[in-house]
């Protein structure tokens, strides 16, 4: 095969704009989700307990749902149009791997999500606990929120940052073959990946290097969102309208 056949069939599908657009954006709006989190967010008066959730939503819905981090459902809902346009910018050059990766990738996204959807209802609960008229009712909604609690406690090491990060490591791979990106993002990829998948495994194992691997992958995950967003909007600018 020549090579100027095979540049053509690593150009990334047609009329992939818009898509390319809003997938570049994702990930730097995640950013930037994440970077308000970590700012506004007091950590020292972080509840500690469900009944001070359930106190905190009294006081504030707004507060209460920035706290408990609903932004990330949006955010993270977002990065599955990251891996869509993603799929398309790189399916010309291996469909099979890309399909696998946006599989893991969308999986991630849902596994992510849905827990967090469920935390939401903590809200309706703290409305409840205020109006219980029994001591006994009081009991029934905590542990319906602590079940709520254990089932959706927002964590760096989840299921759903998992499967994403299966889904990356597979994407950065197929772009090593391609020129659509910089090498250097997928390498970036591939570490962060890395460094990910044994954060998870450390809280097996060695659960005292947790921190500072989700530390370290954080150091990589976020020059890689920054250089996916840059990249995808590039191919938004080359394609036409």
């Amino acid at each position: 095969m020549s090579a100027a056949t095979q540049n053509t069939d690593q150009r990334p599908s047609p009329n992939m704009k818009s898509l390319y657009i809003l997938g570049g954006a994702a990930p730097l709006v995640t950013l930037v989700f994440y970077i308000s989190e970590f700012v506004f967010i007091q950590w020292d008066k972080y509840p500690t307990s469900i009944e001070n959730w359930f106190l905190l939503f009294q006081q504030s819905k707004v507060v209460g749902l920035f706290y408990l981090n609903a932004l990330d459902i949006l955010s993270i809902a977002l990065l599955g149009v990251m891996f869509l346009a993603l799929y398309e910018a790189f399916k010309p050059i291996h469909e099979s791997l890309m399909k696998i990766a946006a599989y893991f990738g969308l999986l991630g996204v849902g596994v992510f999500i849905v827990p967090r959807v469920a935390m939401l209802s903590i809200m309706s609960l703290s409305d409840r606990f205020a109006l219980a008229h029994t001591a006994e009712e009081g009991i029934r909604l905590l542990a319906a929120g602590e079940t709520l609690g254990a089932l959706g406690t927002a964590t760096p090491q989840t299921a759903g940052f998992f499967f994403m990060a299966v889904g990356v490591f597979v994407l950065s791979l197929v772009m090593l073959r391609g020129n659509q990106f910089n090498k250097i993002t997928a390498w970036i990829g591939i570490l962060a990946c890395l460094i990910t998948l044994a954060d998870d495994l450390s809280l097996l194992f060695a659960p005292g290097l947790s921190t500072s691997l989700m530390i370290g992958s954080g150091l990589f995950w976020i020059p890689w969102w920054i250089l996916i967003g840059a990249g995808l909007l590039r191919l938004a600018l080359r394609e036409k309208a």
